[in-house]
């Protein structure tokens, strides 16, 4: 992948403060100007590191020339720094409080934008949940698009691998896993990085987010319990919301998803015969952003509803035009 067509190296990094809640954030400014704009806003999975998202969001980015904006941001309690203050690090974040953060960070990007700003919302595993959430607490935000990537949007507790994980999620194993994620956080970088390496395989990028951010004990403890609140509150699809709101999703299932059966898949088709779904042959891993597959391959499927975005709303060669 090359971005010497673009101004600068993005993504921006900042600590965004959303109604007091300072939060990790990744931007792309678009480049140039135009009658109207065109953001998208990522929002993660679980764990809800946004820098695992980083090099999907930089591509989708190059795809469509850096005429869109992109922002992502990291679930609260789930990313550590200094944002993350001291009397903060205790706490937990239910899943509740999490969709209203996302709520509220587009209202902030309401009011910064134009009135006719469509917002393009991009929800990862749970992350897909908590868009339609935000679509149905923000009717009227000019959401017109929701693309969920393996999305979580029902029954999660009943899926393979929710049944195997489900009772680790509890107070006493969550607590037990947090400090043992605490006490490996403490080991030098020479022997923490090839000591992650060995027991995920993860490749580079992901292997230093995984390592020196996740291995924390209240961003593992704050991870642990949000998905125990999943397996209680992503249950029954609200049947009523996807038939008046369908038309504005696109939907990436995987085969061989062991929290998102391909049967989710055909239960969603057979629903909604002429929504746009799709089962995603590639052989794409649930979290897909942890494998390297975007150094390896550049153009997967997943970037395919990005490609026709916006082409022709802003000028080429204007400069950038920050918010």
């Amino acid at each position: 992948m090359t971005t010497s067509a673009l101004l600068f190296n993005t993504p921006l990094r900042s600590t965004w403060d959303v109604r007091g809640d300072l939060t990790e954030t990744l931007w792309w400014p678009a480049k140039g100007t135009g009658p109207s704009k065109t953001v998208l806003f990522m929002v993660p999975g679980n764990p809800g590191l946004v820098e695992y998202y980083e090099n999907f969001l930089q591509e989708i980015y190059v795809q469509t020339k850096a005429r869109i904006e992109i922002f992502g941001v990291s679930h609260l309690g789930h990313s550590p720094g200094n944002h993350n203050q001291l009397d903060q690090r205790s706490r937990l974040y239910t899943l509740r409080e999490q969709i209203d953060h996302k709520a509220h960070c587009l209202d902030l990007l309401q009011e910064r934008f134009p009135p006719e700003t469509q917002y393009i919302l991009v929800g990862h595993s749970m992350g897909a949940y908590v868009c339609a959430e935000v679509l149905r607490e923000r009717p009227n935000h000019n959401i017109s698009t929701i693309v969920a990537l393996f999305p979580t949007l029902k029954h999660i507790a009943n899926t393979p691998n929710g049944t195997v994980l489900s009772p680790i999620f509890g107070p006493v194993p969550r607590t037990i896993i947090s400090a043992a994620a605490s006490g490996a956080s403490l080991l030098p970088r020479p022997v923490l990085l090839p000591l992650v390496k060995l027991f995920t395989g993860q490749p580079e990028p992901g292997l230093s987010t995984t390592a020196l951010k996740l291995l924390r004990g209240h961003v593992v403890n704050n991870a642990l319990y949000m998905a125990g609140q999943e397996m209680e509150m992503i249950a029954e699809l609200d049947e009523v919301f996807y038939e008046e709101h369908v038309d504005k999703f696109v939907i990436y299932y995987g085969v061989g998803d062991r929290w998102v059966p391909v049967e989710h898949h055909r239960e969603m088709l057979e629903r909604f015969p002429e929504a746009n779904i799709h089962l995603c042959e590639e052989n794409l891993p649930h979290a897909f952003v942890l494998g390297g597959f975007f150094e390896t391959s550049p153009q997967p499927i997943l970037l395919t509803p990005f490609q026709p975005i916006s082409l022709d709303s802003y000028d080429e060669d204007a400069l950038i035009t920050p918010i």
